[in-house]
């Protein structure tokens, strides 16, 4: 008869027999847990977290923010051992279980670098910079981008941007979330998010003009789109969605022609292009705050009563779209002394058709009663309240030096001198640097800031040289987003940290108005004077920034909620 199952153990004394199977259960050495794939840390939107620096010290994402502000920080993460495939996902922010009220959005982008191969003037240093902002998602097409997962090497530090926008209508109190990081779909970390929501809303038109130059031509080209409209759109919405008006655009003069006999100029194209900026409606609520005249170089140069007679078309027409508030003559840009003369005959033409006149220049006798609006380098004025007529500064090349560094010898020295300390927008410069620009132009009773360009290094390609005038980002705050490298099918604008700290000084500025509205003036003067004492002296560390900020909403909440 064969063996069934067991039959070997036949004859075996059954205590042996116990003894065997009791072996055979117990249980070995319990495994040690895998050690974590990768460290991570919190920092404020305002550091910039260059891949070989250290772990910041947060262990949680912690804002603050106003009923229609946008806010932002970093989670850093570094792999330990071994490359990690990162991936991060955050879900909308939940209100406290005490409250009932809608979830908030997070968006989130991977922090690119890159190469810099010259410092930026005195105060800059070469090497590889955070900058770039790769989206998960795109905000105007909305269209899943390539910026998660990305190959992360061993002791590489990289950034995940966090950036959440609260709605105007936003009930005020406490939101809580994570963003979830992973390791090739394995779950890696949560890291904590809490936002609390002021109860008082910033305007969604900044009442602080940032007219800031932007070429939807030269756009349009370097995304390989050629004047497409959707992507120009695009372009001049990455600039309104950070309370910055665009200006030039096209730069195309209404259709038709304009004489002393006859006007006959044909709106339609302008209007398609300009008219969703001025009205608000592209970046729905946000309405552009400056419109400069276009006038042909053979208009300029022709007859005066022709060109009389198309400054005045240019008024009535912005006066029955009801932009006339914002229209303005901005020509002859930063002008030399021979260029005076003729700016002060253009400026007379267009005060006399109703126009305001905006100068790039320091007030000067040639231009007495001409310009409305002076806007010089902000390096050219004093520190304190600014003098009559100088209405906007003008952040430039002037912030670094507008020629390269020479490695030493007595112009070096003088350079050094001139052009440490200056805010400015460079690429290499801490975060503070940009973030003072919009509290120095407050503390000098300022209107607005003009900057001349967001696209300037688009000439080329500035993932991989963006460098203009010495200075490393000068007159770029937009990279290309083309679908072959980032994903998608719509080439896009990649926004930057530069922009988003652009945008968080602007809301600054609708804090402090608010804070001195409410009649806590002396407690914004006092914060402003703390973080800017003069235009060399602003604070360099985050940390103060974001608290001196917090406490002045607190107290205009508190003031608020007192009345």
């Amino acid at each position: 008869m064969p063996e069934g199952p067991g039959a070997h153990l036949r004859g075996v004394a059954a205590p042996a027999i116990l003894l065997a199977l009791l072996a055979l259960a117990r249980p070995g050495p319990v495994p040690r847990a895998a050690p974590e794939a990768l460290e991570w840390a919190v920092a404020s939107g305002l550091d910039k977290l260059r891949p070989t620096d250290p772990l910041p010290p947060g262990r949680a994402v912690d804002l603050v923010a106003a009923q229609g502000e946008c806010e932002s920080a970093q989670v850093a993460v570094r792999p330990r051992g071994v490359p990690v495939a990162l991936a991060a996902e955050a879900a909308p922010l939940a209100p406290d279980e005490r409250r009932r009220g809608r979830r908030i959005p997070v968006a989130l982008y991977r922090v690119a670098t890159v190469r810099l191969a010259r410092p930026s003037g005195p105060d800059g240093a070469a090497g590889e910079w955070p900058d770039p902002l790769v989206p998960a998602r795109d905000p105007w097409f909305r269209e899943a981008r390539r910026a998660f997962p990305v190959e992360v090497p061993t002791g590489r530090l990289q950034a995940i941007w966090v950036e959440v926008c609260v709605p105007a209508d936003a009930a005020p109190g406490g939101y809580a979330g994570v963003v979830r990081l992973s390791d090739g779909g394995r779950r890696a970390a949560a890291v904590p998010v809490r936002l609390r929501v002021w109860p008082f809303a910033i305007p969604r038109t900044g009442t602080f003009a940032a007219p800031f130059g932007l070429s939807t031509r030269l756009g349009t080209r370097a995304l390989g789109v050629p004047d497409d409209p959707e992507v120009a759109r695009a372009l001049a919405a990455a600039a309104l969605r950070h309370r910055v008006t665009p200006y030039t655009l096209s730069a195309d003069p209404p259709d038709g022609t304009c004489t002393a006999a006859r006007c006959a100029l044909d709106w339609t194209r302008y209007d398609a292009e300009v008219g969703p900026v001025l009205d608000g409606t592209l970046v729905p609520g946000v309405r552009g705050a400056f419109a400069e005249v276009r006038i042909a170089g053979r208009v300029w140069n022709g007859p005066e009563a022709d060109l009389a007679a198309t400054l005045r078309a240019w008024r009535t027409h912005f006066e029955a779209r009801g932009w006339a508030d914002r229209l303005w003559l901005y020509t002859l840009d930063e002008p030399r002394p021979d260029q005076v003369t003729e700016l002060a005959r253009r400026a007379r033409l267009a005060r006399a058709a109703g126009i305001r006149v905006f100068a790039t220049t320091l007030p000067q006798p040639a231009l007495d009663g001409l310009v409305d609006a002076y806007a010089p380098v902000l390096n050219a004025l004093p520190d304190g309240r600014a003098p009559p007529r100088v209405a906007f500064s003008y952040a430039s090349c002037m912030s670094h030096g507008c020629a390269e560094l020479p490695g030493e010898g007595p112009l070096h020295a003088e350079m050094r001198r001139t052009f440490t300390g200056w805010p400015g927008y460079e690429v290499d410069r801490p975060g503070a640097a940009a973030r003072a620009v919009a509290w120095l132009g407050w503390r000098r009773g300022l209107s607005g800031e003009l900057y001349y360009d967001m696209l300037q290094a688009w000439r080329g390609d500035p993932w991989t040289d963006v460098r203009a005038f010495a200075g490393n980002g000068d007159g770029t705050l937009l990279y290309p987003g083309r679908p072959a490298m980032l994903g998608g099918t719509r080439p896009f604008p990649v926004e930057s940290i530069r922009l988003k700290i652009v945008r968080d000084a602007l809301e600054d500025v609708e804090l402090l108005r608010l804070a001195s509205a409410a009649g806590l003036g002396g407690l914004a003067a006092t914060t402003a004077e703390a973080l800017v004492p003069s235009a060399r002296g602003w604070e360099r560390d985050p940390a103060r920034w974001l608290a001196a900020r917090r406490r002045l909403g607190d107290a205009l909440a508190r003031r608020l909620a007192a009345r």
